[in-house]
């Protein structure tokens, strides 16, 4: 077993196996720890900045130290997941297939590059790449310098039809859709086979001896292939075109992942729920609120979750304040939910209280 430095390791890997089978409980919270208060795991110097974001980002040695600094400063109260993520890019499968970084320190945006879809080439995945192989090696940067203390998880490498708006842009995507709909079904098909073979290729690098992983995206572990599914476009698409355009793709990306959870973004994609409800395999439903309706943790969420727990799904319910905890427990049970509790009466969650809630809730894993 890797000499984590997070001690209660084997209760919370059991508790992410529980909770797939939308059987047991998890408790974490956002980002790759909790700032300790205490001394750090390792004795190690303060990593010199870099010249630039760019260096920031892609430099392997100084990704890595940088990271084992900081993740020598946290700790993983509860279920908190100890993955470090090396790789900051919300579509991070775009740049594979030709979108050109544009790198910042907090941010890692795309610029497309398909202007003329009747003359660009077909998107394929390029082992051999220059971007392939500056994030293969930061993660084997990272992966060496962490010494099995902490996991390095996947970056965000999602398919569908983000990739396809970073690649061509989000209004001129839009227009294909309505002009063009066979062409964007032979780009997702290919967006589809390149998310496999980049899949697979980091995967073997930063899988366990088991293949368990995790995902650093909404902080999953999985004790197979494990990753984060999405389609935000859908917040301007019709039922229709979701029908049409996400859910064949979608059906495919499922089957090939072990462990997949769906995440639904902002009150225009709600309309999606019961489409995703229906398929077979996907074993989480992720719901993250916008600022127009309540929080996470609000009542007004509580049949939503039922409805998802109702279809043999989990639930990770996103953004909670940690007096929400108990209250949503209550009304809609423990089995197959994923709390993420990000602050205690409004300010961020300390390590003791997250300690504490974790007593709290002990009584609900039965």
């Amino acid at each position: 077993m890797k000499p984590l430095w997070k001690k209660n390791w084997p209760q919370t890997r059991q508790h992410f196996i529980d909770w797939w089978k939308c059987r047991g409980l998890v408790l974490g919270c956002w980002g790759t720890g909790i700032d300790s208060d205490g001394p750090p795991h390792a004795d190690t110097a303060r990593p010199s900045s870099a010249a630039d974001p760019e260096q920031y980002h892609t430099d392997p040695k100084s990704v890595a130290e940088r990271i084992h600094y900081e993740m020598a400063r946290k700790v993983w109260p509860a279920d908190v997941l100890p993955a470090a993520w090396p790789d900051i890019g919300t579509v991070s499968l775009a740049p594979f297939l030709g979108a050109v970084p544009k790198y910042e320190r907090d941010n890692i945006w795309y610029h497309s590059c398909i202007a003329e879809p009747e003359t660009h080439p077909p998107l394929r995945y390029e082992p051999d790449a220059p971007y392939s192989q500056m994030l293969q090696a930061v993660l084997r940067a990272v992966l060496a310098r962490s010494g099995g203390h902490y996991f390095v998880g996947m970056s965000a490498i999602v398919p569908n039809l983000d990739v396809l708006a970073a690649l061509r842009g989000t209004e001129n995507l839009l227009m294909d859709i309505l002009e063009r709909p066979a062409w964007v079904h032979q780009k997702l098909q290919e967006i589809e086979t390149a998310y496999r073979q980049v899949f697979e290729d980091l995967y073997d690098i930063i899988k366990d001896e088991d293949g368990s992983m995790a995902f650093g995206y909404f902080m999953l572990w999985g004790p197979g292939k494990t990753g984060l599914l999405q389609c935000d476009l859908a917040a301007m698409l019709s039922p229709k075109m979701f029908d049409d355009f996400v859910v064949p793709y979608l059906k495919q990306s499922v089957n090939y992942l072990d462990y997949s959870m769906f995440h639904v973004d902002g009150h225009q994609c709600l309309a999606f729920v019961d489409p995703l409800l229906e398929i077979e395999g996907l074993q989480a439903i992720e719901w993250t609120p916008d600022p127009q309706v309540p929080p996470g943790g609000s009542p007004h969420w509580y049949d939503l979750y039922k409805k998802i727990l109702q279809a043999g799904k989990a639930v990770w319910a996103a953004n909670l304040d940690a007096d929400e905890v108990i209250p949503l427990l209550d009304a809609i049970g423990p089995e197959g939910v994923y709390l993420n509790v990000v602050s205690a009466r409004g300010k961020p969650i300390t390590p003791r209280q997250m300690e504490r809630l974790a007593e709290k809730i002990e009584p609900y894993r039965g």
